[in-house]
């Protein structure tokens, strides 16, 4: 077993950094004052195969607690994507298989572990303890709440003014995620803020079968890279499972209201620090140096030091002095083929994207500018194509 860190000034900085709320605070510290190893669980639906930088949030904490010492269950939500948490959705979720669930897992574990200390971590899959409820062990998990505090969540509150449907199916995942705290006891649990009820469901449902409930950190969201809350659908994230180039890049295209929300969330620098940097950008310091530090942090807890001096170099080569890279990869393409075909090859968004980056200056040829996405190129061997700021590709 790690040795226990019990030094009373981290273990303030990380009871308070990034976090929203705590349920409870002061037996939480108490218990990681006590020297013992604690448990801590998160839960995770794998709806998807792809983590962002919003997900490493509550990941970083994790590892804060690990660092101290202890040590960490994943929850794979198995059973419960069946079902999906609507807690920050407007709409009914689409249906998953079981074998779109195992594929999304195999990717999610590979990510999760670039963030969380893979030697301190147990997995275990929900659908060990789920999957062997009666109905009648289901209809006593569904006294315990009732359709006014399920209404009273906002998500569901809009559906049901909207006329929109809300499946009764919905209502369960609270109890599925409850129980996991039932099932599988630890002293903390963590989620975001949108996970609030869910937490206190598990926190609930585990004095009623008469357990010591466990402490919940409740970490805040990460604002997406335009200022907007972060999400897929706005295109406002940054992968994981990003190049060096690529992860610093984005981290420099972000909105400057966010950058020190970026460093006390994604990164661990210093808090003192981070109130210096935002003190000198009041003061009239230019923003760009420290989103350059960010970019920096970032990248190199991901990829390594001379990851992230090689893709600042990048940045500072093709973006702020507008030159070509030297490596840039090679493409062969048929003749005649059209600009939006083209652009789709080396572009790293969707197609909706790609064309609306063309269509407002963005895409070029031997640096002459093609906005129509429907024009014919008529392209050569030695050809420089280039897409956004970053992407280039060579004719073959």
């Amino acid at each position: 077993m790690p040795e226990i860190i019990t030094d009373e000034q981290k273990i303030d900085e990380i009871l308070t950094r990034g976090v929203h709320e705590i349920f409870v605070k002061e037996e939480l510290k108490k218990k990681l004052m006590s020297g013992k190893q604690l448990h801590l669980k998160l839960g995770v639906d794998v709806t998807g195969p792809n983590l962002h930088l919003g997900h490493t949030v509550i990941q970083r904490k994790i590892r804060d607690f690990q660092e101290l010492g202890h040590r960490v269950t994943l929850i794979i939500g198995d059973f419960t994507t069946l079902v999906g948490d609507h807690s920050d959705k407007v709409d009914m979720r689409g249906e998953i298989t079981q074998e779109q669930i195992k594929h999304n897992e195999e990717h999610f574990q590979d990510q999760f572990f670039k963030t969380v200390i893979k030697d301190q971590a147990e997995v275990r899959h929900n659908s060990e303890w789920l999957s062997k409820l009666s109905f009648a062990d289901v209809i006593e998990l569904a006294k315990q709440f009732t359709v006014a505090q399920m209404l009273d969540r906002e998500t569901f509150l809009l559906r049901y003014q909207a006329k929109k449907p809300i499946g009764l199916d919905e209502f369960l995942y609270p109890l599925m995620q409850g129980y996991d705290s039932v099932a599988l006891t630890s002293d903390v649990e963590f989620g975001g803020t949108d996970q609030t009820f869910n937490l206190l469901a598990g926190r609930k449902l585990m004095e009623y079968f008469g357990k010591p409930p466990q402490d919940a950190v409740v970490m805040k969201l990460l604002t997406g890279s335009d200022g907007r809350p972060m999400g897929k659908s706005l295109m406002n994230f940054i992968p994981v499972l990003d190049t060096a180039e690529d992860m610093y890049g984005k981290i420099m295209a972000i909105v400057d209201e966010v950058i020190f929300e970026y460093f006390e969330l994604v990164t661990r620098v210093p808090v003192p620090e981070i109130e210096e940097m935002r003190k000198a950008v009041t003061e009239g310091a230019n923003p760009m140096e420290f989103k350059k530090r960010l970019a920096n942090e970032i990248v190199e807890f991901y990829h390594g030091k001379e990851a992230a001096t090689e893709a600042q170099e990048y940045f500072e080569q093709t973006v702020q002095q507008g030159m070509t890279p030297q490596n840039i990869p090679e493409i062969a393409l048929p003749e005649n083929t059209q600009t939006l075909e083209v652009a789709s090859l080396i572009s790293k968004t969707s197609r909706s994207e790609t064309r609306r980056v063309i269509e407002q200056g963005g895409f070029s040829v031997n640096n002459t500018k093609i906005t129509d996405p429907q024009q014919l190129l008529e392209l050569k061997t030695g050809d420089i194509i280039k897409f956004g700021k970053r992407e280039f590709a060579k004719v073959k």
